[in-house]
């Protein structure tokens, strides 16, 4: 321990020159979209910092189911644009606005966490209603929140679209099932699962095929947890394959992750992609997985 501190603090262990000796060339983080981007700013003007560092969407807060909370984030998202929220036209205005800013900064992509991927078809009026209802302290129905999730992510696909932004769904965790843990360790300290979900097939196809109909459909990469569902998720998104994005494969079927992330599961998402979909095509590895596995496994 004592030799690993002493070597740390030497000047070729400084969190830029190791980021450099790995030659890392773009990092991506994970960034709300109240998020100032101050410090990617600051790295952007560093001359002296050649690597990348780019804010990554992640708008769970828009998903809020808790009405405070919900609350709270609007508010705190009609301050950072100066725009008033009042309903889903304001707040298309105010998502637009962050989606923008982003971009300015570099943004390219977006990340969902989600633990079910569930949609339901809604008319605009209804999802104003339902935005509305809840922004007014309304408690919304298991389905009608299906419903304002649903309006909510056309809203966010289309700004994604329209600015090219690739669109990223990690779904499938069950978290914090241990509650005494939970109140000793607080939200974020482990003890999550992998969830299951009944009619995903219905679900995903309809999720892909709402965005798509309202030509919102971005490009989009898909995270399952459940490797059970692997031929489900890579036969699905084969459905809304096209060349109107200018890539092959814009709809990618994700590397393996969190529980997968380990060679049998590496393994099995490759198995898959090569059996439902075009391997030729696969984006590749994230970086957070090992990469001797990824090359033993190709």
């Amino acid at each position: 321990m004592n030799h690993c501190n002493a070597r740390l603090r030497e000047k070729a262990f400084t969190p830029r020159q190791l980021i450099l000796r790995s030659n890392v060339e773009t990092i991506c983080t994970t960034d709300s979209p109240l998020d100032t981007l101050h410090y990617h700013k600051l790295l952007k003007s560093d001359g002296g910092f050649p690597v990348k560092v780019l804010p990554t969407f992640r708008p769970d807060g828009f998903f809020e189911e808790n009405l405070q909370a919900f609350f709270i984030f609007m508010q705190q998202l009609a301050a950072i644009t100066d725009l008033p929220i009042a309903t889903l036209d304001d707040f298309e205005r105010a998502l637009a606005n962050r989606v923008d800013y982003f971009h300015d900064a570099g943004c390219r992509i977006s990340d969902h966490g989600l633990q079910a991927l569930v949609w339901r078809e809604v008319s605009w009026s209804e999802g104003a209603r339902l935005f509305a209802q809840k922004l007014n302290g309304q408690e919304l129905t298991t389905d009608e929140q299906h419903g304002l999730n649903s309006a909510i992510f056309v809203l966010l696909a289309k700004h994604y679209r329209r600015c090219g932004w690739a669109m990223q769904i990690h779904f499938g965790a069950i978290r914090n099932n241990n509650s005494l843990m939970l109140e000793q360790s607080g939200i974020n300290s482990g003890f999550d699962s992998i969830a299951d979900q009944p009619a995903l097939a219905d679900s995903l196809n309809q999720f892909l095929d709402g965005l798509n109909r309202r030509h919102a459909l971005p490009k989009t990469i898909v995270y399952n947890l459940n490797a059970a569902y692997n031929d489900v998720v890579a036969s699905a998104i084969a459905n809304f394959q096209s060349a109107e994005h200018g890539v092959k494969s814009p709809i990618q079927f994700g590397s393996g992750w969190w529980f997968n992330d380990t060679r049998r599961g590496m393994e099995s998402q490759l198995n898959t992609l090569a059996d439902q979909g075009l391997l030729m095509n696969f984006i590749g590895m994230l970086t957070d997985s090992p990469q001797s596995y990824f090359v033993s496994s190709s």
